[in-house]
């Protein structure tokens, strides 16, 4: 009896996305039977291309005719007129269902410290570049972009929602269409609005979301804004009250936490008042997460340059490189524990000191970071190991594409620099 077949690192990869991939292509009548390049094989090699830093199609397809391997790992050898005619006959729809699959079907570890506090959505938006073709996404007078928002979910630290717009578009109403109850929303400045905080509270969610200085309120209550005895060095001038916005129709009762944070003042709004002072802080805090995630994809991933032309290709694009994203943190979770002697639920101990900051002999880091961002290095080498996708981990995965995924190069991935 032969040995049984040792998977590739992109097969391992992207085993979870086969099945609900071969779902969604026989829903489609005879698509195998009437194209040669497939919804299926059309996919396959879009992953393939963001998981390998290939930026073009030009380059992909340059990349597949070439590869001796191509071939062994299901790629399937087409012209550019080609994935233009499937960017055009595969709707988004196709490629949301399977992403929901992923992130609703897949096993990702949990940040212990988080799992009280309810599900937790950071939401920002960020721009992309255009071609000047792409005249429907005009941005400026001389420039055209368009608009990834995006729900990021700080329980799982994964993408879980989005939506693509021209870059003009209004980041208020992007969240207000995503909205669920129960869920509490984690955003910067450009979301204030009386109305959305309406909003928000009239659905029965909530928010956690920094306001600006000069915005007046009047206090109905103070309250005791409670902190740890360890984060006295790192925050300071804490209060936490009621609060009526003065200018406010809706005449809606809120709970403001402010605080100073290597040297600036912070005034954070939220319905959550549940929660302690120096957890609205941390909330907000995290919310930084969103920020890095769009770093890794447009950077790490390098995943600024546009596959498509079309608003529902730029969809799908950007849908492909959420299914990669979502494909390797499972990887690299999975690989992780299974190179861990004593596997836990990924974040150890939970006390007091797992929410201080890293410090430098015994003094504040003095690395460039949002001031906020260093009041909660919350899992600090934990949050890397399991929850963060680099850019020297990913470079070793590309090397490891073609090869057998063994015990030997499992623990070459998990020992190397987050």
């Amino acid at each position: 009896m032969s040995d049984p077949k040792i998977s590739t690192g992109f097969e391992k990869i992207i085993d979870p996305v086969i099945v609900p991939l071969k779902e969604e292509a026989d829903k489609l009548r005879k698509d195998a039977e009437t194209y040669r390049f497939s919804l299926y094989f059309f996919t396959i090699n879009l992953l393939y291309a963001a998981i390998n830093d290939i930026k073009s199609i030009g380059l992909l397809v340059t990349d597949i005719k070439t590869s001796p391997n191509a071939k062994e790992l299901g790629l399937v050898d087409v012209s550019k007129s080609m994935y233009s005619e499937a960017f055009s006959r595969y709707h988004p729809v196709v490629f949301r269902r399977i992403f929901f699959h992923l992130i609703n079907r897949m096993t990702f570890l949990e940040i212990p410290e988080l799992k009280s506090l309810g599900r937790l959505l950071c939401i920002d938006g960020s721009v992309f570049p255009a071609f000047q073709s792409m005249t429907w996404a005009k941005y400026q007078e001389n420039a055209n972009a368009v608009k990834l928002h995006l729900a990021f979910e700080l329980n799982r630290m994964l993408p879980v929602q989005f939506i693509s717009t021209d870059a003009n578009s209004s980041e208020k109403s992007a969240l207000l269409t995503m909205l669920e109850a129960g869920v509490t929303y984690i955003a910067d400045r450009g979301y204030v609005s009386f109305a959305v905080f309406h909003t928000i509270a009239k659905k029965d969610a909530f928010f956690v979301i920094r306001i600006k200085a000069h915005m007046k309120y009047a206090t109905q209550e103070v309250l005791n804004a409670y902190i740890p005895s360890q984060w006295h060095t790192y925050v300071s001038q804490v209060t936490d009250r009621k609060i009526r916005f003065t200018n406010d129709k809706h005449k809606g009762i809120y709970r403001l936490v402010t605080f100073v944070a290597l040297g600036e003042t912070y005034f954070i709004a939220t319905n959550r008042f549940d929660l302690k002072a120096y957890e609205v802080i941390m909330l907000y805090a995290y919310r930084w997460q969103v920020e890095l995630f769009f770093r890794c994809i447009k950077r790490t991933f390098n995943g600024l340059h546009l596959w498509s032309h079309d608003p529902k290709g730029v969809e799908v694009h950007f849908l492909i490189y959420l299914i990669a994203y979502v494909l390797l943190l499972q990887f690299k979770q999975d690989c992780e524990m299974q190179n861990n002697d004593s596997p836990d639920d990924g974040a150890g101990d939970e006390q007091e000191d797992k929410i201080l900051p890293e410090t430098t002999h015994g003094r504040r880091s003095e690395s460039r970071v949002p001031p906020a961002c260093g009041v909660v290095s919350l899992l600090g080498g934990k949050l890397k190991k399991y929850w963060k996708i680099g850019v020297h981990w990913l470079a070793a995965v590309r090397n490891l594409l073609f090869q057998p995924v063994t015990p030997s190069s499992i623990k070459t991935l998990c020992f190397l620099k987050q």
